[in-house]
């Protein structure tokens, strides 16, 4: 060998170099000799004993605020007291211990016993009757377990004041299957139970507060059905993996903004991969993809508006209420307010199901969006429309008996007999006057009209709770089938048609600004969490335009001054409405449809008062509907009575905040 050879020659530096070389190659050998030998045994069982879990980590869910920037929908902490099993380790080792050394002396006991009645010692296959099983063996160990869990529990329930339960299955389960994440016994601890646990907590307790975030929404029941709700879902979404050995809690919005919104509040999980030994317990945790927070939805809803509309719906009717508000800026189509009665909590607790499937109640609809609702007389003014488009006189003069004919069928009409002109029709609610000059002006023109404004249509708000209505087709009042009373029916609001409040705010919208249709807005944009982050806002655009009416001014303007004398004339049936204050004088309509069963009974109304305001330069449009009311003045117009006085609140702060600001 080189090495040999160079030792052999008379040379020493090449001597040294040689033993050097022999020594470096000793040391490796011994190395070797070391890890394949002497520990090969150690890190053969290290690395059967290591395994590794993934956990799938929630992102934090983004807030749905206001107009304003004010928080409608945000996370909370919430404090969920839980054992942790790989803390508790050697009390489980020990219980075992004790439990085992038991079981061995009743074990010898029975052998004493079973020999003595054998007057002989018995055999070594004789004693393996009475060893332990391992299914034995295994159960003794849970007993163990389950003993030290119950001991720390009862331990807790003396230091909370309050009983800790605990269940066996529960317990069993999570010991086998996830023994390295924290095994919560009480969930969502208030303030008092924190501070006591606090006082008592020691190190060596085996449990601690374990941080879950919740959905929160700080003004309760405000705008709930806008808002939605959260259930419990850990489900991996587009864009994260598909597989966890574990998913912490997480939530998916299910209808209003948190459903319609939830890709973009929802964010995306991160992945943390946890190492545990071969009993399962944590030995380390790693961070492998961390998780990426959910947007911001930021909403035209204005708090303000939105309590003072829920508000006076309370005080006049009730919190059972079956009712609707809608708020709407004529000028662009936000939707400032859109209350739903009843209200839920999007908080659900052990009743709220109950409640949900209330078939009385049914408070799980959005009344303003999802409810299909006979207009009443809210809808004569579309049929004003028709006629003045077509030629009508405003001051023709309809004589009205009490009643009217349309051919032998008979409909009455509350308005007092006399004559009435477009006016007058208008403040009393003359059935007659308006069948009279929905039939002369003919039922395509009142359906083609009725088309511009989209009724009969979805608006497409992204809550998952909007329907279309009901609306005849041209291609149906020109059948064969269609008779002149059901013509009569839509022009006093009632037969084969339905609306939502939500669409009667659009289309109130539209009489208020001169015949543009807009598509109502409810969302203004997406905003990242945390603005320094580098992420960059989504704008939805004011103002998109649907449709245009196409009518006169001309016609408009007598409509106009008809509806403002349905509230500012004394007799007029929406005069409760009426605001002491000449900035927000209000055109409006008030409306009674009946409800009608199977056999052509009345069973209820429905109650409305459609309006918009001020009369001179309109901005706003208050569209309110009450379910089993008595009729739409007194009933509705006192709840609109309310909103306009906080929208002409809101209007003189802004012009003073803007006069300070010039000044």
């Amino acid at each position: 060998m080189l090495i040999v050879d160079e030792l052999k020659k008379n040379d020493p530096q090449l001597q040294l170099v040689a033993v050097m070389l022999a020594a470096g190659l000793l040391i490796l050998l011994a190395g070797l000799w070391w890890v394949q030998v002497v520990s090969a045994r150690e890190y053969q069982t290290h690395m059967e004993t290591q395994a590794y879990r993934s956990v799938r980590v929630p992102a934090v869910r983004g807030k749905i605020l206001d107009c304003e920037g004010r928080v409608l929908a945000e996370n909370q902490a919430h404090y969920n007291l839980s054992l942790y099993l790989d803390d508790l380790r050697g009390r489980f080792d020990q219980a075992y211990k004790q439990l085992r050394q038991q079981g061995l002396a009743i074990q010898q006991h029975e052998i004493l016993a079973e020999e003595q009645t054998l007057h002989r010692s018995l055999t070594k296959d004789e004693r393996k009757r009475f060893a332990f099983t391992d299914n034995q063996l295994a159960l003794l160990a849970m007993q163990a377990r389950w003993s030290v869990a119950q001991n720390v529990a009862a331990g807790l329930s003396q230091d909370l004041g309050q009983p800790v339960p605990m269940d066996w299955r529960t317990f069993e389960r999570a010991y086998e299957t996830r023994l390295y994440v924290p095994f919560p016994v009480l969930q969502d601890l208030d303030e008092n139970q924190i501070a006591r646990f606090e006082e008592h907590f020691s190190p060596n307790l085996g449990a601690n507060l374990d941080m879950q975030p919740a959905r929160y929404y700080p003004y309760g029941t405000t705008a709930a059905h806008l808002l939605g709700y959260v259930a419990e879902d850990t489900k991996s979404i587009f864009g994260e993996d598909s597989y966890f050995s574990y998913r912490l809690p997480d939530y998916s919005g299910r209808v209003g903004i948190e459903g319609g919104f939830d890709t973009v509040l929802h964010g995306r999980a991160g992945d943390e991969e946890v190492e545990v030994n071969n009993y399962g317990y944590k030995q380390n945790e790693t961070i492998l993809d961390p998780s990426q927070p959910g947007e911001n939805v930021v909403l035209t809803i204005d708090l303000d508006i939105q309590r003072a509309a829920e508000e006076s719906l309370l005080s006049h009717r009730g919190a059972d209420a079956k009712a609707a508000i809608v708020v709407m800026d004529v000028r662009n189509g936000d939707v400032l307010a859109m209350v739903s009665s009843p209200a839920i909590n999007p908080v659900f607790s052990e009743n709220t199901t109950a409640y949900l499937d209330d078939t009385n109640l049914q408070p799980q609809i959005n009344r303003a969006t999802y409810g299909n609702f006979a207009p009443g007389s809210i809808f004569k003014p579309f049929i004003a429309l028709a006629a003045l488009e077509n030629g009508m006189d405003p001051n023709a003069i309809v004589d009205n008996p009490g009643y009217v004919m349309v051919g032998r069928r008979h409909i009455g009409d509350l308005a007092p007999p006399g004559q009435y002109n477009l006016r007058r029709a208008i403040i009393y609610s003359s059935n007659t006057y308006f069948v009279t000059i929905g039939l002369h002006a003919g039922i395509e023109n009142i359906v083609s009209l009725a088309n511009k404004f989209h009724f009969g249509e979805k608006t497409k708000l992204p809550t998952e709770q909007d329907i279309g209505g009901i609306f005849p087709s041209l291609h149906q009042v020109e059948g064969r089938d269609w008779r002149d009373g059901d013509s009569a029916n839509i022009c006093i609001g009632q037969g084969q048609m339905a609306v939502t409040p939500l669409q009667m705010a659009v289309a109130y919208s539209a009489i208020a600004n001169g015949g543009t249709v807009f598509w109502p807005r409810l969302v203004s944009k997406i905003e990242p969490q945390d603005p320094a982050g580098g992420g960059t806002a989504t704008n939805f655009p004011a103002g998109v335009v649907r449709d245009h009416i196409g009518v006169s001014l001309h016609s408009l303007k007598l409509l106009r001054e008809a509806m403002l004398a349905e509230t500012e004339d004394p007799e007029g049936t929406g005069h409760a409405a009426v605001v002491n204050n000449s900035a927000m004088r209000i055109c409006g309509k008030t409306g009674t449809a009946q409800v009608m069963d199977t056999h052509n009974r009345e069973t209820g109304r429905n109650t409305w008062f459609a309006s918009y305001a001020p009369y001179e330069h309109p901005h706003y449009a208050v569209v309110v509907m009450v379910e089993n009311g008595d009729y739409g003045g007194p009933t509705c117009a006192p709840i609109a009575h309310d909103i306009y006085e906080e929208l002409l609140k809101k209007d003189q702060m802004q012009a003073s905040s803007q006069t300070l600001a010039r000044n």
